[in-house]
């Protein structure tokens, strides 16, 4: 248990391993403590968002080519599962870099 309590419900928090959570609500608390923190939080907000998006995409991307047969849709779609593919690297490589 920790001094710390949550900021909606005031319970006492508990940190398990690295995460730190609270019981009454069930769920993961980030403690803020300096604008580095809450910068690192924002970024790491928008590269999940922008990753989920992604994912979302190259999904009705792969419903579509099942049927697809035009050759210049397949090149088309081929191109953007590339461009998505390598965006999804390149925020993992950097959802790792920031990692504390």
């Amino acid at each position: 248990m920790l001094q710390e309590t949550c900021p909606e419900c005031g319970t006492p928090l508990f940190r398990r391993g690295s995460e730190t959570f609270c019981v009454k609500c069930n769920r993961p608390v980030v403690m803020i403590r300096n604008a580095e923190d809450e910068s690192r939080l924002v970024t790491d907000q928008i590269l999940e968002g922008t990753e989920q998006t992604l994912l979302s995409k190259i999904q009705q991307v792969n419903i579509a080519l099942k049927t697809e047969t035009d050759p210049s849709k397949l090149l088309t779609y081929g191109s953007a599962l590339k461009t998505w593919l390598e965006a999804i690297d390149t925020i993992r490589r950097l959802k790792v870099r920031d990692e504390p």
